[in-house]
């Protein structure tokens, strides 16, 4: 598994590229990381080791490719307890 960072980041680089089809800027970067510019370099250079990332042009974001993203979890859906009626079966059963 990931660090903290890494794993933000990797995140946050699928998001923007699959819902603004564009890369984030530093300062998203930063704004939603809660880190600092040297921390983020950091992060995206260890991500670009590891292959998870192609950065050809270190000047700009805009150049980051995401080569694959690791399937993230998902989060644990709650179910219905046994036994007990839920609140549709309340306000619609008369």
């Amino acid at each position: 598994m990931f660090p903290d960072l890494e794993r933000k980041l990797l995140r946050i680089i699928h998001n923007y590229w699959s819902q603004r089809h564009r890369m984030p800027t530093m300062t998203e970067l930063e704004r939603t990381t809660g880190r600092y510019e040297p921390d983020i370099v950091a992060g995206l250079q260890q991500l670009e080791i590891e292959e998870y990332l192609h950065w050809p042009d270190k000047s700009t974001l805009f150049s980051l490719k995401l080569l694959h993203a690791p399937q993230f979890e998902e989060r644990a859906v709650s179910k219905a307890r046994r036994g007990m009626r839920s609140d549709i079966e309340y306000w619609t059963n008369y």
